[in-house]
């Protein structure tokens, strides 16, 4: 049995243990025999036991290849692919680059901070063993785990299946988005659809289509290799192995105060407001990142962003107002959360032709109080996602129907009034009309008078008629009663008189 002395073999057994699944399920190729694989296999949990502190997610020992709902195949990864903090003004971005500073002691001097294009899409990892192309996963969150796409991922451009600098390392992940270009999108989309979503519906089908992988592209924002500690040398090597990277706009330099911060933050996002309408990309927003991989690991991470970086989202430019029409949901296809998405008339922004805007969950998509047929404004930001920024006031619809009221009101009738007293029917429409009751029923609905109008005063008079009887009748029965009981009174005073008399007088007599 092969024997491991140290976490370093431990990591790179893991990693030929992989290389040999891959060659044995994907390509059908293996190149050791069963006995040989088993030995590694087995060495890999002796070890674990060991050193349960030391496990890696991925290992071939903790999380096998499985199918998930939709018939996709999960992979698990060493290290999950988190998002980042949105931010939306230069103060912000200075504050938070600050905090992370101060969390991890990191020293201003010589700390540089790199500015990127934002390509929102599908988020990609791919791993090369031995310079080859043998894992590709979508998706991220928290989990240690993303579905397979590398089928997919053997058809896009910029993805070389085979890097000869990375043939001397075990394991190389490179982690970046699936995009689609303006140009694609124009020739490919569908009526409705943003980029994004186009490039993601791609991604997201079970068989890969090679007509259609072939319009998107990968774009890496993160290189996962031994040795490798700055970002910035990191992208430009991907671009010398056959990558397109995200693109380096500009950097920051943190020895500089937070008012010059600012003013260079500001100087870099308006320039990069007006150069965005050239490239042929859709882009919404810049990526602010420290470019010392060292540093992320002292920085750390939250269950949904990696703190390392973040991201400057640029404000809507196209706006429209259209008819909303009603609403649909969706299901996550890993989380399983509903997610709301209004349907609207079709308005066209930045040359595209859009329908639809996801909307959130069920509690922000409430607070929005979308009616079928009211008139709301929807956007576009970052050039990418519509959204709904609400419902739109419609005041000049109201002035336009106060003005015809003013006029039968005050002139019709000077003309009119001469010539007929009677009719004053003009305002009348102006109302809403309501719905008469209709009279064919006889019989009292619940919650609401009987219909009938000619029984309805026969039924008051009949009840009045009874309740005057009934007042007669108590009254003379108590007039009655009255009686009566004087009567008892008198007859038993009466006797009582007659019984006591002779007994007081014969005592007054002894």
């Amino acid at each position: 049995m092969k024997t491991i002395e140290n976490f370093d073999d431990y990591r790179a057994l893991v990693d030929e243990v992989k290389m040999h699944d891959y060659r044995y399920f994907g390509l059908n190729r293996p190149t050791i025999s069963d006995e040989e694989y088993d030995a590694m296999y087995f060495a890999l949990q002796e070890y674990e036991e060991q050193h349960a502190d030391e496990v890696l997610p991925d290992s071939p020992t903790q999380q096998c290849y499985s199918e998930n709902g939709n018939g996709k195949r999960t992979v698990a990864r060493r290290t999950a692919c988190l998002s980042m903090k949105k931010l939306h003004d230069a103060k912000s971005v200075v504050k938070y680059l600050r905090a992370q500073q101060r969390a991890a002691n990191i020293n201003g001097k010589g700390t540089k901070v790199d500015v990127e294009w934002k390509f929102d899409g599908e988020t990609v990892s791919l791993v090369y063993r031995r310079g080859t192309l043998s894992e590709a996963t979508y998706g991220h969150g928290k989990e240690l785990f993303g579905i397979d796409c590398l089928k997919h991922m053997k058809h896009v451009k910029g993805v070389p299946h085979v890097v000869a600098n990375f043939c001397l390392y075990d394991r190389v992940e490179v982690r970046g988005e699936v995009i689609i270009t303006l140009e694609e999108f124009a020739h490919y989309s569908k009526s409705g659809k943003s980029p994004r979503s186009t490039s993601n519906g791609i991604m997201a089908k079970k068989v890969a289509v090679a007509d259609e992988c072939k319009r998107l592209e990968f774009h890496p924002f993160r290189l996962i290799m031994d040795g490798v500690t700055r970002h910035m040398p990191a992208m430009q090597a991907l671009e010398r192995n056959g990558f397109k990277t995200s693109g380096f706009v500009s950097a920051l330099n943190l020895e500089n105060t937070d008012a010059e911060l600012e003013q260079d933050i500001e100087n870099i996002v308006c320039a990069a407001e007006v150069e965005r309408e050239k490239l042929p990309y859709p882009t919404d927003g810049l990526v602010f990142k420290f470019d010392n991989y060292d540093y992320y690991d002292r920085i750390g991470q939250t269950d949904h962003d990696a703190k390392y970086n973040c991201a400057f989202k640029f404000r809507p430019v196209f706006k429209a107002v259209t008819t909303y029409r009603g609403h649909h949901t969706t299901v996550g296809e890993k989380t399983g959360k509903v997610t709301y998405v209004a349907d609207f008339d079709e308005v066209e922004m930045n040359g595209h032709l859009f329908a639809h805007a996801n909307c959130g969950s069920e509690k922000t998509f409430n607070q929005k109080a979308l009616v079928p047929g009211c008139k709301i404004e929807v956007s576009l930001h970052g050039d990418v996602i519509v959204c709904v920024d609400g419902k739109v006031e419609d005041e000049p619809a109201i002035h336009q129907s106060q003005e015809p009221k003013a006029e039968p009101c005050v002139i019709e009738p000077e003309i009119h009034q001469e010539q007929d007293a009677e009719p004053e029917p003009a305002p009348q429409p102006e109302p809403i009309p309501q719905p008469k009751p209709k009279r064919k029923r006889n019989y009292p609905q619940v919650g609401e008078p009987t219909l009938r109008e000619n029984e309805e005063s026969a039924s008051a008079a009949e009840q009045e008629r009874s309740s005057c009887g009934i007042k007669k009748a108590l009254t003379y029965m108590f007039a009655a009663l009255a009686i009566v009981s004087t009567g008892v009174v008198l007859f038993s005073m009466i006797g009582a008189a007659v019984f006591f008399l002779p007994l007081l007088a014969g005592a007054f007599k002894q």
